[in-house]
């Protein structure tokens, strides 16, 4: 899984394997090894890798989630982080929101992303033909894989510090592009 995710953001930034070995430091023979999932990378060298491509690290992490324990991990240690609401609605819902524009901005994006690609699922599982319907699905799944490299391998998904009492720091990032 690594190994695809070096190779999408590789190809997002319009890199080779060899410029982003050049970048990274480490043998193109090494970087196709890794994206290819034959070898996977030690930690310093996903760092290295994430560097070269301007990202954090954190954007190649898997996150085994199966159960609410899981689940609930991750919440907590996003509540000691960032500013995280907690509302219960009149139908015993919860609402959980960040106190930040830019995430607040990011998950209306997402919102809406979600709810066109809902639709456009639900139109192709309608689709008759077995094998029409599977290359639909593929192209679609492709698209929302997209979105969300694009949304994590941006400033705001990368460079964008929403730690608590960060609300007034700037970051200076470069553009690698």
């Amino acid at each position: 899984m690594v190994g695809k995710k070096i190779r999408a953001y590789r190809e997002f930034r319009g890199f080779s394997q060899k410029q982003l070995a050049e970048l990274s430091g480490i043998n193109v023979g090494t970087i196709r090894k890794y994206e290819l999932g034959i070898r996977n990378p030690k930690p310093d060298q996903l760092e290295r890798i994430a560097t070269a491509l301007g990202l954090n690290v954190s954007v190649f992490l898997d996150f085994n989630i199966e159960t609410v324990g899981d689940v609930l991990s991750l919440l907590f240690a996003i509540d000691d982080s960032v500013n995280l609401s907690l509302k219960p609605t009149e139908d015993q819902k919860i609402i959980l929101t960040f106190d930040n524009p830019m995430m607040q901005d990011f998950f209306r994006k997402w919102c809406q992303f979600k709810n066109v690609y809902e639709k456009e699922k639900s139109e192709i599982l309608a689709i008759s033909d077995e094998s029409k319907r599977q290359e639909q699905l593929e192209k679609l799944n492709a698209t929302q894989e997209e979105w969300k490299l694009r949304a994590m391998g941006t400033t705001i998904g990368c460079h964008t510090v929403v730690k608590k009492g960060t609300e007034n720091n700037t970051v200076k990032t470069h553009d690698l592009t």
